[in-house]
């Protein structure tokens, strides 16, 4: 096992280009983090802007600033699209401020790297295309949200080819979307994509039998984007365009996806931990909104859900939205399909290909399928295809592909692994002189029925699905579980479902902190989210003891037990 304790804060993964894995590596940074208060000159790309595409900005805004210097800051994009909708989204969430940002004050450029135009205004003879959107500093708190919720921004490998073209790139403004602005960027010509969108829809197609389900994923029902971020911002926009009604989640949703969830559209409608009696409620109040079949246009979820891996009863909540003519969106990321099956319960599954799909934490990407049996495909199909842009960069794509070669193989030896942490693990809990209270895990989960209803036969080459590498420890008091972790020593930042172990403490690592989140949702400050990489298990685990002897110290000098 790499050995990360030397990484100091907002350093990256050493040897490894691109990492998704900066340090964060103790409580009091991850409290700082939480708290917008940590200064990282690298991050995780949708939190922290990578250093090369700030670079690349900078050396944009001063083309800008030679002819207008009244925008102090701008972000990128690679699709015409995603750039006005982030104008859009600025606009929209400053019109309950004192001083509303103006439209006319936020600009959008269209970006060209090449030695010559194409008539089209969208595609050049050498060089790439990008978009930059600029604004006034009072905008800059707002414009990161979308950078960070909608996640459509460019790569760092992107920013890289190009700052090799050059340093004086042309800029021509644009107001609106046109046919040709608009169109997918960067363009499908590479095979990579289609090879990528196969590799997917064949995993999608290995199911257990189900007399319901009679036509397959084909690779035309997979849409690949920037991050899982970004598919899940274009399938809501995509719903919303479509019926205009509000949206429901049930259990606990990534805090980035509540948010877009909750600014864009009529809002939404939270079912807390998606228990039965959850669902009943959720059930009631469909029953009464019935006569207004727009009232709740879809219901969306986690399988299982981060950071407390519980899944709700999915297939209740498909004969909900049967009943009421709504669809279901669910989010396998913290699984992977490689454990669970969902397209007998959801219209659309979301991933964040970023995660185990990808394995290395080198790139981002995410999906979005389409179920083709579900009752809306044909409009779903259309409404999302019409707006679609592929702001996956090819080289990113290129790296994905090679990366999930050994996708299956990985995801099996993790399950495995985690399995067995999680069995040793439970053997301090009711331990009195551990620290440990908890375990947080599908296998321990009342909710294990559910999960289970999900996953997926062995695959072809006796690989057996699995319950997934997140687990999550709760401890007795805030000050064992901070000891804990700084005795840690695993990569400690914002992501999970790498090749190596990463743990967070979850609340302050999402600036979450409080007694009323705790009531609300289930979590509380004394919880640390662990994901289990490919080490050997007995090392992880002996990692862990080693952390867990320093926090038992803490917990019996604070005279939880007697010495």
């Amino acid at each position: 096992m790499t050995v990360p304790q030397t990484l100091r804060l907002g350093e990256p993964y050493p040897g490894r280009e691109n990492s998704l894995l900066v340090q964060i590596p103790t409580w009091a940074d991850m409290v700082d983090f939480g708290q917008g208060k940590a200064q990282m000159n690298n991050g995780y790309p949708r939190s922290v802007v990578h250093p090369d595409i700030r670079l690349l900005g900078s050396t944009i805004l001063a083309k800008v600033h030679e002819v207008d210097c009244t925008h102090s800051s701008l972000l990128l994009f690679s699709g015409a699209r995603a750039a006005l909708s982030c104008k859009q989204y600025i606009i929209l969430l400053s019109q309950t401020k004192v001083q509303p940002i103006l439209a006319d004050s936020i600009r959008v450029y269209w970006v060209d790297f090449s030695s010559s135009v194409c008539r089209d205004h969208h595609t050049s003879s050498s060089g790439p295309t990008l978009y930059a959107v600029l604004y006034p500093s009072a905008a800059s708190q707002d414009a990161h949200l979308f950078w960070q919720r909608a996640g459509p921004g460019i790569s760092s490998r992107l920013a890289q080819q190009c700052l090799q073209y050059s340093s004086r790139p042309r800029l021509h403004e644009l107001t609106a979307p046109t046919t040709t602005t608009t169109r997918s960027t960067p363009p499908d010509f590479h095979p990579v994509y289609e090879e990528l969108r196969s590799r997917i829809a064949g995993y999608m197609q290995h199911r257990a039998a189900e007399p319901q389900i009679n036509k397959q994923v084909a690779a035309s029902d997979v849409f690949l984007y920037a991050s899982g971020m970004a598919a899940i911002y274009h399938v809501h926009q995509s719903i919303l365009d479509w019926r205009a009604g509000e949206s429901v989640n049930t259990g606990l949703l990534y805090e980035p996806t509540l948010r877009v969830l909750q600014t864009q559209g009529p809002g939404l409608r939270s079912y807390n931990l998606g228990t039965e009696a959850d669902l009943n409620h959720l059930a009631a109040q469909l029953e009464l909104g019935s006569e207004d079949a727009r009232a709740v246009q879809a219901i969306w979820c986690e399988c299982p859900s981060n950071p407390i891996l519980q899944t709700v009863d999915l297939q209740q909540l498909r004969r909900l939205a049967d009943q009421h003519n709504i669809l279901v969106v669910v989010d396998d990321s913290v699984a992977s399909f490689a454990n669970v099956d969902l397209l007998g319960v959801a219209d659309i599954v979301v991933s964040s290909l970023s995660k185990y799909f990808s394995g290395y934490a080198d790139l981002m990407a995410g999906s979005a399928i389409l179920n083709p049996n579900s009752t809306h495909y044909a409009a779903l199909r259309n409404q999302m295809s019409a707006t679609y842009e592929n702001s996956l960069f090819v080289e990113d794509a290129i790296r994905l592909e090679f990366n999930s070669r050994d996708f299956l193989a990985r995801m099996a030896r993790i399950n495995e692994t985690t399995e067995y942490l999680v069995t040793q693990l439970l053997l301090l809990v009711s331990d009195p002189s551990s620290p440990l209270t908890r375990i947080f895990y599908p296998t321990v989960c009342t909710s294990r029925p559910y999960y289970e209803r999900q996953m997926r036969p062995p695959w072809p080459e006796g690989l057996r699905p699995g319950y997934g590498g997140v687990f999550t420890m709760e401890f007795a008091d805030v000050a064992s579980s901070s000891v804990f972790f700084d005795h840690l020593y695993v990569y400690k930042g914002l992501s999970f479902g790498a090749d190596v172990c990463i743990a967070s403490p979850y609340m302050q690592m999402t600036g979450q902190t409080g007694k009323k989140q705790a009531a609300t949702n289930g979590t509380n400050e004394t919880i640390i989210r662990f994901s289990v990489g490919l080490e050997e298990a007995e090392e992880i685990l002996q990692r862990i003891y080693t952390a867990l002897d320093a926090a038992a110290l803490v917990y019996m000098t604070k005279g939880h037990i007697s010495l």
